[in-house]
């Protein structure tokens, strides 16, 4: 009799521990997960072009959130900057939704055949009830769960952090073009992914679907997608100093492209 006290006690507190590791601030997360119908993802996502171009010396230090104590130029820095603009279309009708938000996470991993040049973040979604105010859950949501994902990672704050696109009354079918990009200046000496960067001679880019959170009343449930492979590309060389894979601009018009502005984004729906 003791001994099922105690195994019922253990059990208990193994619940209890469970349940305390995931930390919601404005949200109550359900106990159990649906058993009706899993989750699915929402939207479709590809990468159409991907550029990416390193240089000798500073792009452009005015925007460093920190000062460097001497003057950067062309023999002690060097810099790397990239654009990788995603194809995002809403594949779920909301109206037929029986939740009232869902929001997906992405992470992107970078590599080229010398070595891991960078990781980023992004997350996706939007609303089925209008009465929803999806943009405040990115700011008003955390999950943190070391063997699952860290809602964290996807801060704009982080430095991997891509942002994403959290759209109020998304319409379904309707695609956008999110400018997914960055740089980066470095002193020769500092530790860096950009000399190995200057080396490679392809670069691959892999799109994966990490996990969907999903709002309904006071219910949140997390799926977990298994680092979904959604998209892969290799960025071949292009000029001296370039990296790229183009399935968006016509062959005649790169020469005289924008290639880190490929397209106007601000004219996408």
């Amino acid at each position: 009799m003791k001994l099922e006290k105690k195994l019922i006690i253990c059990s208990v507190v193994s619940i209890i521990i469970g349940v305390s590791s995931v930390l919601p601030l404005m949200f109550l997360m359900s106990a159990t997960a649906q058993t009706n119908a899993t989750p699915e993802p929402w939207f479709s996502i590809d990468m159409p072009y991907a550029y990416w171009e390193t240089c000798n010396g500073p792009l452009d230090n005015s925007h460093m959130p920190f000062t460097f104590y001497v003057e950067l130029n062309e023999t002690n820095s060097v810099s790397q900057q990239h654009s990788i603009p995603l194809n995002i279309t809403l594949t779920a009708d909301p109206t037929k939704q029986p939740v009232d938000a869902q929001i997906e996470y992405y992470q992107i991993e970078v590599n080229s055949d010398k070595e891991h040049i960078m990781t980023k973040y992004f997350v996706v979604g939007t609303n089925s009830n209008n009465d929803f105010n999806v943009s405040i859950l990115l700011e008003d949501f955390h999950f943190k769960r070391a063997e699952w994902f860290s809602t964290d990672d996807f801060d704009l704050a982080n430095s991997g952090g891509g942002g994403g696109l959290v759209r109020q009354d998304w319409v379904s079918g309707i695609w956008s073009m999110f400018p997914l990009g960055g740089s980066e200046t470095v002193s020769i000496g500092c530790s860096s992914t950009v000399p190995a960067l200057r080396e490679a001679e392809t670069l691959t880019i892999s799109l994966y679907r990490v996990g969907l959170v999903t709002f309904s009343g006071n219910s949140t449930v997390v799926t977990l997608t298994n680092n979904e492979l959604v998209d892969q590309i290799q960025l071949e060389k292009y000029g001296e100093e370039g990296w790229l894979y183009n399935n968006l601009v016509p062959e005649d018009e790169l020469a005289t492209a924008n290639l880190m502005r490929p397209v106007p984004f601000e004219s996408m729906p």
